[in-house]
């Protein structure tokens, strides 16, 4: 069947239309391909490239030899500018229903080398990825995305030691690199040397090697990471990231309350950025994640509905960075109830962030919203905002 590629999906996809909608894996704007269709509903299909008829003339020769193989970068084959414009597409789309009068900025990123963490998949000492949307493995022997010294130790260290599993594995600037292994082929010699510190689990054994937790250096201070904690994944844009997330603070911010604080990458942030301010704050920061709190300082282990629900005094300034889900409907009920004068909201996901305002665009308005390109060469989207009490 042969069809023109339209528009782009979150998710990666491209879009084409025959009677229904056609989601195309590996496509862009504008190219003209012959199809095969996987898998049909009632609406809509998902269909693969048979052959390219016409490029669209943002498709580029693709950086990776893996690229329409490994299910990772799924927009290797777009110009850079051209994937910029897709997801400010993608979140304007989102937030079509929000009153929002100024433009969006894109924070853009070096797309080499960039990931700093990784989680991949080990057979038989091979590394990989899975195949877009399959669990099909396949092998890989280089990265473009990931850290090259990162995806030497990775490689290195499951080949010498046959690993089939699950080997996670991240790199801070101090030099250290730390890994947890979930390992599904029994091996009583595992060689660790390969990194600074290494949990090891096999069945229902977990031990841990060398170091559990060191430091990331940022531009505001120190943030301790382990390899059970979330942490960010681009190095080149980890100060940015901060930067543009405080840059909403002011002389008049004295109580804040934070929200999801993980292990502390934006609370040293907001502290740094108060300080310079010379305010003297109050600033609540919890985290419900164990592996996040024991390594933190200064954050609560809390459910975030359960810090809000404690609040009975006015809140200058609330800082939430929830998961994909976004947040739950009881936060946003409190959000309501204690009406903080402003609402910093960091988002991974542009159409849980779009529910979320939809639900407080009663009480607040979005006056300032943020791309910054953390995962370049994929779908991925990440927003900084602000938004004010009416």
């Amino acid at each position: 069947m042969k069809v023109k590629i339209i528009d782009t999906a979150y998710g990666g996809y491209g879009i084409a239309k025959d009677g229904k909608i056609i989601f195309v894996a590996h496509s862009v704007e504008g190219d003209v391909v012959d199809i095969l269709v996987k898998k049909e509903n009632k609406n809509f299909c998902y269909a693969n490239i048979n052959s390219i008829i016409e490029p669209s003339k943002y498709r580029i020769k693709a950086k990776c030899k893996y690229a329409g193989i490994c299910g990772g970068c799924v927009f290797n084959h777009i110009e850079y500018n051209k994937q910029l414009e897709i997801k400010k597409r993608i979140v304007l789309n989102a937030i079509r229903s929000i009153e929002y009068y100024n433009d969006i900025n894109i924070i853009k990123s070096s797309n080499e080398h960039y990931r700093l963490r990784v989680n991949m998949i080990a057979k038989d000492g091979n590394i990989g990825f899975y195949k877009f949307n399959t669990n099909e493995f396949v092998h890989i022997d280089e990265c473009i995305i990931l850290k090259e010294k990162l995806f030497d130790k990775i490689k290195k260290f499951s080949l010498h030691n046959n690993i089939t599993g699950s080997i996670y594995a991240i790199e801070s600037n101090n030099g250290k690199t730390l890994s947890f292994a979930d390992i599904l082929k029994q091996n009583k010699n595992i060689d660790i040397s390969y990194f600074d510190g290494i949990t090891i689990k096999q069945k229902k054994k977990i031990k841990t090697y060398g170091i559990d937790k060191t430091n990331y250096n940022t531009y505001f201070g120190k943030v301790p990471l382990s390899h059970k904690s979330f942490f960010q994944s681009n190095h080149y844009l980890l100060d940015e990231f901060q930067k543009n997330a405080v840059k909403y603070f002011n002389e008049y911010d004295k109580n804040i309350v934070e929200l999801y604080a993980g292990s502390g990458f934006f609370t040293v942030a907001i502290k740094e950025k108060l300080k310079s301010l010379n305010v003297d704050y109050k600033l609540v920061s919890s985290e419900i994640s164990s592996d996040a709190i024991n390594i933190a300082k200064d954050i609560i282990k809390e459910d975030a509905n359960e810090t809000l629900k404690k609040i009975n005094y006015n809140v200058d300034a609330l800082f939430v960075d929830p998961p994909r889900d976004g947040l739950d409907k009881k936060v946003i009920e409190n959000i309501i109830r204690i009406k903080p004068k402003k609402i910093i909201y960091i988002s991974c996901n542009p159409m849980t962030f779009a529910r979320d305002i939809n639900l407080l665009k009663d009480y607040y308005q979005l006056i300032d919203l943020n791309i910054i390109d953390m995962f370049p060469d994929t779908y991925h989207i990440e927003l900084v905002s602000c938004l004010e009490i009416k």
